[in-house]
């Protein structure tokens, strides 16, 4: 495991930039079984050089919008991406999934999701819609996997040690629904550490909320934060 590192245009992000993203956002005081389990992932790496991600910005990111930095794209502009992402995804239901197994990676440690084809389904609506308003060079990155990451490492450490306390955890899995997009000003910034490290932390800031609603009359539609 080593220093975590948030990147931007293929390059270190800039300390404290603030970049539009799309993510899937769990519901987790809703959810007793996924609190649990993310519990008892923060208990098992409490003596890793991690910062862990509080309930209040657990994410799964489906896609970023790379092209420039949030403070460059105007209201008018983000009322555009809004309405495309509402008119790309106006047809896709809520997706169920399973978290889990946790895994300790590179960069941390975060709970796999899976089945994930309707995840990647998502993923290439939103794609859509973002290159309708902003181009295909707002899309500069391939996603990988999706995930819920759990934290970030600030120094390095023994993964394969944190991945043996993850594997012993049980239930290790729960399941969870999402039942919308939200569309958010992300910030990553550098904040030093007692010990003399420092750390990225992530924090945000709501643009908009886009339902999940499968083309259903049910789900009143979601205004534009501010």
């Amino acid at each position: 495991m080593e220093k975590f590192v948030p990147r931007f245009q293929g390059a270190p992000w800039p300390d404290g930039a603030r970049v539009l993203h799309v993510y899937a956002v769990p519901d987790v005081r809703s959810n007793g079984p996924l609190a649990r389990l993310v519990g008892a992932c923060r208990s098992a790496m409490s003596s890793y050089p991690i910062t862990p991600i509080g309930d209040d910005t657990l994410h799964c990111t489906v896609e970023m919008i790379a092209d420039t930095t949030a403070d460059r794209i105007t209201a008018d502009e983000r009322d555009d991406l809004v309405a495309a992402l509402r008119k790309h995804v106006a047809a896709t239901g809520p997706l169920e999934v399973t978290a889990g197994s946790p895994i300790a990676n590179r960069f941390g440690a975060f709970l796999d999701l899976s089945p994930d084809d309707g995840l990647v389904e998502l993923r290439e609506r939103v794609r859509d819609a973002i290159r309708e308003v902003r181009g295909p060079g707002a899309l500069l990155h391939n996603g990988g996997r999706h995930h819920i990451s759990l934290g970030y490492a600030w120094a390095e450490a023994s993964s394969d040690a944190l991945q043996t306390a993850l594997r012993s955890l049980a239930p290790s899995h729960a399941r969870l629904r999402f039942t919308g997009l939200r569309l958010l000003d992300v910030q990553f910034r550098l904040s030093p550490r007692p010990d003399g490290e420092s750390a990225w932390e992530l924090s945000w800031e709501p643009v908009a909320d886009i339902p999940l609603a499968g083309g259903s009359g049910d789900t009143p539609p979601s205004r534009t934060a501010g």
